[in-house]
């Protein structure tokens, strides 16, 4: 079996990279759809797959080939969910994705079974053409160590769209009692790499959507508590190794960062859980599953 998938730089990358090392008789290709494609449709992308028995699309494919099998991945759907939340840039892709690659697909992948049932009853996906498979994620963060500090931190993960709701965590914070802040640091990264994540005390992350929560799964993996939010994917992601809060709720926040970092012990007792959770986010397991998803669909 011969398989196609889109390149989508890191999006991308580790999941390549860990099918090729799971395939046998598979060939994984990046493959890169290109401007001829834009211009001249699905006969130019069936002459440059070379035979591929499948493609998997991203939102750069142009088009759906004639001669492949289509896949694609669904891990977003806040445009539909939450479109006072998306920009008219974002919504435009969205849908043009949708109609042009979804709607055609053979076959589709989940992020979560969260986006899975919302992609069945928002999009009207036929629930056997659509199967859920965790992302992975990257090995350093199961092998972190942390990053020493001067002073104890509680990690966000900082984001500028509004859905990633950040100003409820910047007033939780100054909420907290005085004798906390003044213990434990608030430290905000855009994309926190392993030895911060790993030094942390716990991650704070309360967006008001996400398809796949990677920040907790990657906190999971680093051995550390969460407080997350009780909508869209992430208590799925993050059950028994977190505090789930209503992302709407300042006080909801507040009151639970002030009962981990007031408790040592539960602190441990989730991460604990968190590390055995983790083991659902190895690329290793993604592949696996990917491939046998290939299998059956290149199959039909």
């Amino acid at each position: 079996m011969r398989v196609a998938i889109e390149e989508n730089g890191a999006a991308t990358a580790g999941w390549i990279a860990a099918l090729r090392r799971q395939a046998r008789d598979e060939e994984i290709r990046e493959f890169q759809s290109g401007t001829m494609t834009r211009v001249f449709g699905a006969a130019w992308l069936d002459s440059a797959l070379r035979g591929a028995d499948l493609l998997h699309a991203s939102a750069r494919t142009p088009c759906a080939p004639k001669k492949a099998k289509l896949t694609a991945t669904v891990d977003d759907l806040s445009s539909w969910l939450m479109p006072k939340l998306s920009s008219p840039a974002e919504t435009k892709a969205a849908r043009e994705f949708a109609e042009r690659i979804l709607a055609h697909a053979h076959g589709l992948i989940a992020v979560s079974e969260s986006i899975r049932q919302d992609a069945i009853r928002v999009l009207g996906m036929e629930p056997e053409n659509i199967t859920t498979i965790y992302p992975g994620v990257d090995k350093e963060f199961f092998e972190a160590r942390p990053e020493p500090r001067e002073r104890p931190y509680v990690l966000a993960v900082g984001g500028d769209q509004p859905r990633h709701n950040f100003h409820t965590i910047q007033i939780a914070w100054q909420a907290l009692k005085p004798e906390l802040r003044n213990t434990f640091e608030l430290v905000v990264e855009g994309a926190p790499k392993p030895a911060l994540m790993a030094g942390a005390t716990l991650l704070v992350h309360v967006p008001l959507y996400e398809g796949f929560a990677l920040p907790v799964a990657q906190a999971l993996a680093s051995g550390i508590a969460v407080v997350t939010s009780d909508s869209s994917s992430l208590p799925e992601i993050g059950r028994d190794a977190g505090l789930m809060v209503d992302p709407h709720s300042v006080s909801e926040v507040a009151g639970a960062l002030t009962r981990l970092l007031e408790s040592e012990s539960e602190r441990a007792k989730l991460a604990r859980y968190g590390r055995a959770r983790a083991e659902k986010y190895r690329w290793e397991r993604c592949a696996e599953y990917s491939l046998a998803f290939f299998h059956r669909v290149a199959e039909r």
